[in-house]
């Protein structure tokens, strides 16, 4: 169970990490929100070099590193969009797809099998997504998938749990080729410091607006890097697919933060929707 509960605390952190980032530097531009927690989690992971051995590289890691970085950035700039443009809890629940699309990568790229249990798991917090919608369906069955549409932010969202689902599988990969601390430090410090050149470079972002508030962006940077420490060590454990599920009740807490920090309303049918995601979670916790 200790995979689960990593998981459940890299869901935590990811929902935690959005609703911060989106109360304290929504005057910035999507670019610069998608920079600071990693350009202030910079030196903590930096840092970590010194205090994790180094472990033998496998042949897979620079390959995977090479495909794997650059749509990882392109994901979590259009991450920070979505949530910048829409409310929270229409945003981060739609990645609850992402294990539909890993469940097809895992299976492709690691050669994975899942039981049927798991496969019902992954289809309840699927159907959780759907129901988070459910207040469109006075416009069809339909209803809810069409909002997606309607809604930038859930249709940026959708994208990007497509590119989580090709990224994830890869990740394993390269954590399996290293080790699961030395494949966080490596992708998110070559994140930092990638994404800092291109946006300073590109006029994107300016160090001015970047160190506005540095002790709200030391804690955003705290809070990536222990989504990235739960996140890798659980990957490690378990099935891409289970790990990758369960992390999507990131939109359990992303329903919550959405109520008590920022009001957003039609709340009833979301917390429905999260109970369905939950259910599915403990299918996959238990019997996957």
């Amino acid at each position: 169970m200790t995979w689960f509960l990593l998981s459940v605390g890299a869901a935590f952190f990811m929902a935690s990490n959005s609703a911060f980032i989106k109360r304290f530097f929504s005057d910035l531009s999507p670019w610069e929100m998608s920079l600071i927690p990693y350009f202030y989690g910079l030196p903590l992971f930096l840092a970590a070099l010194m205090f994790i051995d180094i472990p033998p590289i496998g042949p897979d890691f620079l390959p995977s590193l090479a495909w794997v970085l650059p749509l990882l950035m392109i994901s979590i700039v259009l991450y920070y969009r979505a949530i910048h443009v829409s409310p929270l809890s229409l945003t981060l629940p739609f990645l609850s797809f992402t294990p539909v699309f890993v469940l097809f990568t895992g299976g492709l790229i690691l050669d994975e099998s899942l039981k049927p249990q798991g496969i019902l798991g992954m289809l309840l917090v699927v159907a959780g997504g759907y129901v988070l919608n459910l207040d469109s369906a006075r416009y069809g069955l339909l209803g809810p998938v069409k909002a997606i549409w309607k809604e930038p932010g859930s249709a940026l969202m959708l994208v990007v749990a497509v590119l989580f689902g090709l990224t994830s599988v890869g990740g394993k990969v390269i954590i399996l080729n290293s080790s699961p601390m030395f494949a966080a430090v490596v992708i998110f410090a070559l994140y930092g410091v990638l994404l800092t050149l291109i946006l300073l470079a590109t006029g994107k972002a300016s160090l001015k607006n970047l160190t506005r508030k540095p002790l709200l962006g030391a804690v955003a940077g705290l809070i990536v890097f222990a989504e990235a420490a739960c996140h890798n060590t659980a990957m490690t454990m378990t099935a891409a697919a289970y790990m990758i599920t369960i992390k999507r009740t990131a939109g359990i807490f992303s329903v919550l933060y959405g109520w008590l920090l920022f009001k957003e309303t039609g709340i009833r049918f979301r917390l429905i929707g999260t109970i369905i995601m939950t259910t599915g979670a403990a299918v996959i916790a238990l019997w996957g």
